[in-house]
């Protein structure tokens, strides 16, 4: 098993990607610390993964709270004797557009998708060392390699990065890597309400359908696959980087819905094909 005597603690456990990540650590020999602020959900999670053969506890995590972290590790090594494994999946979407960006909104959105990773990372790197290091697998955005709409959540994944990049610099002497996953539209509980209208099901179709090279959305098994490598020993040598998650977003995406708009690749192997495309665009 790929992750054999070692100890995961997975924020935002009980979210789309948190229930993938802890049901596939738990299945290749993890024990699994579920941290969420949903205690019903969570309870019900470690029930399933006990039941299954695995070994999992819940404990509640308010990710802004650093007296609630300080607990949180102090249950791990309680539970468990140590701590290998911390991955970082809790984060706010909520939308802020310049030029009227609420400034209590902006700080918000920033001591949850940044501020409290770093309190996190604190508090959990003295017990990594102290378990012979690890692996620190960050969830950013494909929002935090381009500019979006939402200016918080766009440039809290920017500094998400900085900051998995500057951990990764600074603790690689107790033995702990730190990469960043950057996912694009991945389907979990929060663009479930999305998918459910018909309206707005067809436009996120349409839009995948243009612009992401496999013309889908992601599947939080995916993102929980791609968390694995980065947590297990396969990825030893990989640290202060990122892996991008999003369907071929966000290499193809500016160029993508124009092709399969305008049918450029076809216009190109016919003779004339570009003096055609150019009097299709004027």
């Amino acid at each position: 098993m790929r992750l054999e005597n070692k100890v995961a603690l997975i924020t935002g456990g009980t979210g789309g990607m948190g229930r993938a990540s802890a049901r596939l650590f738990a299945k290749e020999g993890a024990a699994v610390v579920i941290a969420a602020r949903r205690e019903e959900r969570g309870l019900a999670l470690v029930k399933e993964i006990t039941e299954a053969g695995g070994r999992a506890h819940y404990v509640h995590l308010e990710v802004t709270e650093q007296e609630q972290w300080a607990e949180a590790v102090r249950q791990t090594k309680e539970t468990f004797g140590g701590l290998h494994i911390l991955m970082n999946i809790v984060g706010s979407n909520d939308l802020t557009v310049i030029p009227d960006v609420d400034l209590d909104k902006w700080n918000e959105i920033f001591e949850v998708n940044v501020t409290s990773i770093l309190a996190g990372i604190q508090t959990c790197a003295p017990l990594m060392r102290d378990s012979g290091g690890g692996s620190i697998v960050n969830i950013g955005s494909v929002a935090g390699l381009t500019g979006t709409f939402s200016a918080a959540y766009s440039a809290s994944k920017w500094a998400l990065e900085g900051l998995s990049r500057s951990a990764a610099y600074t603790l690689a002497d107790w033995g702990i890597r730190c990469n960043i996953i950057q996912p694009g539209f991945i389907d979990t509980d929060m663009t479930a309400a999305m998918k459910s209208n018909p309206v707005t099901r067809k436009v996120a179709e349409k839009t995948m359908n243009n612009t992401i090279l496999l013309r889908r959305s992601g599947k939080a098994d995916e993102i929980a696959y791609t968390a694995l490598f980065l947590a297990s020993d396969e990825s030893s040598y990989i640290t202060g980087t990122d892996i991008v998650v999003d369907g071929g977003w966000f290499t193809a995406a500016p160029y993508l819905g124009n092709e399969r708009s305008h049918h450029m690749l076809d216009l190109m192997k016919k003779k004339e094909g570009i003096q055609n495309f150019f009097k299709r665009t004027k």
